[in-house]
């Protein structure tokens, strides 16, 4: 049960590390202010949801 849930933690952090790369890519790409707004959107919710569950 606990290699289960260290896959899941492994999982879920290459999952927000590849979207964190392909959103700069294209920022640095297309020069599109909207790619670092959704990046912000992304870890402002894992924050605020991070801190709820814990609470």
């Amino acid at each position: 049960m606990t290699i289960d849930k260290n896959v899941e933690k492994v999982l879920w952090m290459f999952a927000v590390m590849f979207a964190t790369y392909l959103l700069i890519g294209s920022f640095i790409v297309s020069r599109n202010i909207l790619d670092i707004v959704y990046l912000v959107i992304l870890y402002t919710s894992i924050i605020i949801i991070k801190f709820t569950k814990n609470s």
